[in-house]
């Protein structure tokens, strides 16, 4: 099984049409329309198997990491890599 393969195993859909975006970053802010565009829509994610509510989520200019409190209906934008 190609990585690829097991990634696509392990992923969950995400869609959060009306959880605040914010980047724990200054230096990532630039990719947070991007990243609330794309929860918006809704996108596969990928949980971190070591932390709960962690994901990997491909959005169109690379990948970001993402941390979802549901309890104060916030995304943290933790990193950011282009493609």
């Amino acid at each position: 099984m190609t990585m690829a393969t097991a990634l696509q195993i392990d992923s969950t859909w995400l869609r959060i049409p009306d959880y605040e975006v914010v980047a724990l970053n200054a230096q990532l802010a630039g990719q947070v329309p991007e990243l609330k565009r794309a929860l918006q829509a809704g996108l596969p994610a990928f949980p971190d198997a070591s932390r709960d509510t962690f994901y990997d989520v491909e959005i169109p200019n690379g990948w970001a990491y993402i941390r979802v409190r549901d309890d104060k209906q916030t995304v943290y934008l933790i990193a950011y890599s282009r493609s």
